[in-house]
């Protein structure tokens, strides 16, 4: 639910626990049985996979380096690891999967109130109302494929059934940017972008999805230079574009830390039909 502004006559008065007493509107009457501060809530989405990707790389490069790392290929030794060949170690993997798939329902919620909130909070006096509703579609369905895929990727590693780990994670890169260009657009033509944190937000979400997209090239040609040329140091520049594209991911994530502080409040209701003595008795008038 959104924080309103300013306070009016009509705004239910506070209880003991600092929760609206129940109030009827529109014919519902309705009972406010929990708060969640919005920081709270995007700290919940935002460290756990910060903590699951530094714990399995860490992990990895400084106790697991002799299993996974000076492999030898065809083309020759390869220092740094892949990210899949990290998550693909036990202890890595458990880092991986247990943090960042916690942070999947929190997500989802977010996503939920970005999405209703970019509806209400659109400029009216941006003209291209169609353009704004496909980035505003675009950014709900493709930030949930993004998790979806995220999910599916880490569930299904080298291990299991490579061939499905690769795509998943391809997709995942895909819908990310898409996500990341659809969210852009958003903000830049609703009210998100008004000051005092709506246009760092939007200048910090240009330059980590900027930075994201820039290492697509990057991370493909290095591929390719390894397995096509058998240029072996092309394959540590791989590696380094997959460690860093999944910390601007959660770098862009983060800036929703601005879009809600002090903007959102999430609240738990229970809406119920009301009786009318109830409607006679606690209305809520506009």
């Amino acid at each position: 639910m959104d924080k309103k502004e300013r306070e009016s006559p009509s705004t239910p008065p506070l209880n003991s626990l600092g929760l609206f007493e129940p109030y009827v509107h529109e014919g519902k009457k309705i009972t406010e049985v929990a708060r969640f501060n919005p920081v709270s809530v995007f700290l919940s989405g935002f460290i756990p996979p910060l903590i699951g990707s530094v714990a399995a790389i860490a992990i990895a490069l400084i106790f697991h380096n002799d299993e996974i790392s000076n492999y030898n290929w065809q083309c020759g030794r390869a220092r740094l690891p892949s990210l899949s060949r990290i998550i693909n170690l036990p202890v890595e993997r458990t880092f991986w999967q247990l943090f960042l798939l916690f942070h999947v329902p929190i997500r989802i919620v977010e996503l939920t109130t970005g999405f209703s909130r970019y509806n209400r909070l659109r400029n009216v006096n941006y003209p291209r109302v169609w353009l704004y509703e496909i980035a505003r579609y675009g950014y709900f369905y493709l930030g949930l494929a993004e998790l979806f895929f995220l999910a599916a990727l880490s569930i299904v590693g080298e291990r299991e059934n490579i061939r499905y780990h690769v795509i998943f994670f391809y997709i995942f890169g895909l819908c990310g940017i898409g996500f990341f260009i659809c969210n852009i657009f958003c903000h830049a033509h609703s009210l998100y972008y008004l000051n005092p944190y709506g246009r760092l937000s939007y200048y910090l979400k240009i330059f980590f999805a900027s930075l994201y997209i820039l290492s697509v090239p990057i991370l493909m040609g290095s591929f390719f230079l390894y397995w096509k040329k058998c240029i072996t140091w092309a394959y540590d520049v791989f590696a380094i574009c997959e460690y860093s594209g999944v910390f601007l991911n959660i770098c862009f994530h983060g800036c929703a830390f601005f879009d809600i502080r002090y903007k959102v409040t999430f609240s738990v209701r229970i809406v119920e039909k009301a009786e009318e003595e109830e409607e006679k008795s606690v209305p809520l008038k506009h």
